[in-house]
């Protein structure tokens, strides 16, 4: 009798393993960085997937950022392709024709209505295909000290929605005026992708149409420096950031600036301000409104061993509900354009910077998915503050530009 026991029993131990693959048991395996909490957040927003679907598990890898573009080559490069895999803008370019089509897997043109254009730029690979969903954003957007604005009796609720850059350099002179520790009028971070954001509001680029070259000698970018450059001879644009070494977000925050163009990311910094209220408006338009964008991706490898699962629990995780739920949790822009968010707080100033991206040229996101524009980085400040100086041209500088870039490509 014992030992027909022990016959039935050894009987369903084997068949265990069968028994789970009937049921379809499929383990995703997941890999991540985080910049904060963003491996918990992604947890606990799938929670409601997993247990909608008992018979898939995750199998979360978080890496260290530093290390994870090489882990992740390697894993390909070894033939074990993740099944999930979060990428920011920077490394898109770098993995985008390894990753499956969405295509393949969802309804392309309804990701399509539902995300910002310049976010979805970044998602393709290079025949212009959908390989991953955008997920959490950054921008660029205009933070001002709405105390200082007060005091000079400018209100912007309504002048922002419409003004240019020659309105708001009319109007933040009264401003320094009315403030004896306003010495500036406006601060933009010492990198070519913040000054970008005016280059393309002057209907400036940095490349060709066809991406293929750098150009900065077109009418919109020397119209752009021209004015960037006027800024700084009016003593509107502190000359300590872009020649020298002072941080305009510290002289944001001490109060010596009246506005700074920064990213989103500093909604979260400047919240920590006690010393007077700021907020977040529309930047003036040089000819057109403009800003640039950025952010992080998920997506799934063509040869990795799940995809077909993998793609169901990514297009979950990037539905509105999810999404949202994602963005509020790691306190971020969402990419999609039907989400309204309710942060704990400065709701208003995330909501600027959202409706920012959502007008932005889907041609910003072309032009910095490029290797070549990281490649001029350098090129790009040592020349600009040429301009500044006045030892050469704007024409000079963006012909300089090009001259150098030249030897890049």
């Amino acid at each position: 009798m014992l030992k027909k026991i022990i016959a039935v029993l050894l009987s369903l131990v084997m068949l265990l393993p069968l028994m789970a693959l009937a049921e379809g048991e499929v383990t995703l395996k997941v890999l991540w960085f985080n910049d904060a909490n963003e491996s918990e957040v992604f947890e606990e927003t799938i929670k409601g997937y997993l247990e909608e679907n008992p018979n898939v598990k995750v199998d979360m890898q978080v890496i260290a950022f530093d290390a994870y573009e090489k882990q992740l080559k390697l894993m390909l490069a070894g033939g074990n392709a993740p099944d999930l895999v979060r990428l920011p803008t920077a490394l898109m370019p770098v993995f985008s024709e390894h990753l499956a089509l969405l295509e393949d897997y969802a309804d392309v043109k309804a990701i399509e209505e539902a995300f910002a254009p310049a976010m979805l730029a970044y998602a393709k690979n290079t025949e212009g295909k959908l390989v991953a969903y955008p997920t959490e954003a950054t921008a660029n957007g205009m933070l001002i000290n709405k105390t200082a604005f007060d005091k000079a009796g400018v209100d912007l609720t309504e002048i922002s929605k419409t003004w240019d850059w020659q309105e708001w350099a009319e109007l933040i002179k009264k401003v320094v005026e009315a403030n004896d520790n306003i010495k500036y009028g406006l601060a933009v971070d010492f990198t070519p992708h913040r000054l970008s954001t005016i280059l393309y509001q002057f209907n400036g680029r940095m490349l060709s149409e066809d991406l293929s070259k750098v150009n900065f000698s077109n009418e919109g970018t020397i119209n752009a420096l021209k004015w960037f450059k006027q800024m700084h001879d009016d003593a509107l644009v502190p000359p300590s950031v872009w020649m020298g070494s002072e941080n305009p977000a510290e002289l944001f925050q001490a109060g010596l600036v009246a506005c700074h163009i920064g990213g989103s990311w500093n909604i979260n910094t400047y919240a920590k301000i006690e010393d007077f209220e700021w907020t977040a408006v529309q930047m003036p338009k040089g000819t057109m409104r403009s800003s640039v964008p950025g952010g992080k991706f998920i997506a799934g490898f063509k040869d990795s061993a799940n995809q077909a699962e993998a793609q169901k629990l990514m297009a979950y995780f990037s539905d509105a509900e999810h999404n949202a739920q994602y963005c509020l949790g790691t306190y971020n822009l969402s990419s999609r354009t039907d989400v309204s968010i309710e942060y704990p707080s400065a709701t208003e100033a995330f909501n600027v910077f959202s409706e920012e991206l959502k007008v932005t040229p889907e041609y910003t996101a072309q032009e910095w998915n490029t290797s070549l524009v990281g490649k001029i980085s350098g090129i790009v400040k040592e020349q600009v503050v040429q301009a500044l100086l006045g030892t050469m041209t704007v024409e000079e500088v963006c012909a300089e530009i090009d001259k150098q870039a030249a030897d890049l490509q």
